[in-house]
């Protein structure tokens, strides 16, 4: 497992993504919240395998919670790299007092919570507060970090014209964004080269489209999967077979190289996800004209129709 240091802590080229500690999370998931002693077993194997980082937010259900009891319990040499987010919360008119006082407290929330002193990356969850309440979100976020409650601030987007207003403000020193071979529109933008100029720390999520890539083609009902998912889902297949790679091992080494890119946030469900997750991220690299082949293939996949079924409440 690769590593960058970032502010002296050593950071993974993976990221344990948490949500899943926390709440009943994708599409592809059939194995529902993991219990205390499952995600202990995914939190140890992850740690002693490389993983120095971890990925979670005062969103995700009780994963913060989860993630700090594992460390009362299980108390590491080194503490991993821990990413967490906030989310302002607010009416539009809330005041600069309010707002300010809705940030430091789910900043406090999520120290206690964690049972640690201080994040190392402290992320606003929702791209809009970067200007929904003016000047006084990215000037807590500074002074939150100039008072030591997290090593670096930043913001996770979906959007590339939310990378491009997080670009504007040098507060913003870490991003996470959706990217996968589907959906390559901040590569193709040449965002992901601007943020690497910038220097700023990118965190990839949703590299298998929050498990879209291993949804079954031949057993969609859904019209709109059917529709916009299911000929690539097939055509990624035909990638795969040429390479002699799984969908993951395909999907990870394409993202993984792009340069500019840190860490990829990969959630699991059990441990056994977690190690194989981990030997994915040791994949063989893909060839410059196979990626230029496949950037070409997946030019026209339609996201926002793909992500009205994501959205959708799991049942």
């Amino acid at each position: 497992m690769k590593h960058i240091i970032v502010n002296g802590k050593p950071l993974s080229q993976m990221t344990l993504g948490t949500v899943q500690l926390g709440m009943n999370y994708g599409i592809a998931n059939n194995q529902g919240q993991p219990d205390t002693a499952q995600s202990t077993a995914m939190l140890t194997c992850a740690l002693k395998n490389g993983i120095t980082s971890l990925d979670t937010a005062r969103a995700y259900g009780t994963s913060e919670d989860v993630l700090g009891g594992f460390f009362r319990e299980n108390p590491p040499a080194e503490m991993p790299f821990i990413t967490s987010k906030l989310g302002v919360g607010l009416p539009e008119d809330a005041s600069d007092e309010e707002v300010e006082a809705a940030m430091y407290s789910s900043v406090e929330t999520s120290l206690e919570k964690l049972g640690v002193n201080r994040l190392d990356c402290l992320l606003l969850h929702a791209p809009g507060d970067m200007t929904k309440y003016g000047d006084i979100v990215p000037k807590t976020l500074d002074k939150l970090v100039k008072e030591n409650y997290a090593a670096m601030g930043g913001v996770s987007v979906y959007l590339a014209d939310e990378v491009e207003t997080m670009l504007q403000n040098d507060v913003y020193q870490a991003i996470q964004v959706p990217m996968s071979l589907f959906d390559q529109q901040l590569i193709t933008g040449g965002y992901i080269d601007r943020l690497k100029d910038k220097g700023a720390v990118v965190f990839v999520r949703s590299v298998f489209l929050q498990g879209v890539f291993f949804l079954d083609p031949e057993k969609m009902e859904d019209p709109l999967l059917v529709e916009y998912a299911k000929p690539y889902i097939l055509k990624l297949r035909e990638f795969c077979d040429r390479a002699g790679m799984s969908i993951a091992e395909f999907a990870i080494s394409f993202m993984r190289d792009v340069p500019g890119v840190t860490s990829l946030v990969l959630g699991a469900d059990t441990e056994e996800q977690v190690m194989e997750n981990i030997r994915y991220m040791n994949a063989p690299a893909l060839t410059e004209d196979m990626r230029k082949e496949v950037t070409e293939a997946f030019s026209g996949v339609n996201i926002p129709k793909i992500m009205e079924v994501l959205r959708r409440p799991k049942q």
